[in-house]
């Protein structure tokens, strides 16, 4: 496991392993970590979107690796990258996550970003950096719906920092939203967050477009 620094902290780590563990769906996830790690291109990195990606689906014979976990944050990410990532020796990583931290001061959040890419780029890995997606207000729809703003605002830095100094930025969020900004229904899943398998083919034709799988 990485060390503890200012920006990921033992306190961090803590949350984290609490909702790793009151999750049950994330620690039948991590039993396949138990399968040696074998060398693949790519490494899907991130949240509960990662995760449902049905990656194999939209690009058959790909060599990569899914590692979502479901309600994941940049400091997750962080502290599992030796077993999730640096294991498989990747030639690059899609990075997609934030929006289980979107509560957090956005300037805190761009300093993890550009930590977990630096760290990767030791490594000569190329990291890709994903939007967070657009949200959808519904009857049952998720509590950071009132984020919709802060998510643009964030995407906005990220592209910024991915161009700048990483491989680039793969932009989910313009091809998703709707003309009111926010996750088109035909995408969305009840609680206005999670997508159904037209927002995954709408996610696989952006990624085609700019990341060799």
């Amino acid at each position: 496991m990485l060390p503890f620094n200012e920006l990921f902290t033992a306190g961090d780590l803590n949350i984290i392993q609490n909702w790793y563990a009151s999750y049950e769906p994330v620690g039948e996830k991590l039993l396949y970590r138990d399968i040696p790690p074998q060398k693949v291109k790519t490494v899907f990195y991130g949240d509960s979107i990662t995760n449902g990606f049905q990656i194999h689906e939209f690009f058959p014979g790909a060599s990569f690796k899914n590692r979502g976990i479901s309600g994941d944050n940049l400091c997750g990410l962080y502290f599992r990258m030796d077993e999730d990532v640096f294991a498989f020796e990747p030639e690059q990583v899609i990075l997609l996550a934030g929006i289980n931290c979107i509560e957090d001061d956005i300037a805190l959040m761009m300093k993890r970003y550009e930590a977990i890419g630096d760290l990767l780029a030791e490594k000569n890995i190329k990291t890709f950096f994903c939007s967070i997606l657009p949200l959808r207000r519904t009857p049952e729809c998720d509590k950071r719906i009132e984020y919709q703003e802060k998510v643009i605002a964030v995407n906005t830095l990220l592209r910024e920092l991915a161009e700048r100094k990483f491989a680039g930025y793969i932009d989910y969020h313009s091809a998703l939203k709707d003309a009111n900004g926010e996750l088109a229904e035909e995408y969305a899943r009840p609680d206005g967050l999670h997508l159904l398998f037209q927002g995954y083919k709408v996610m696989a034709d952006v990624l085609k477009d700019k990341v060799s799988i």
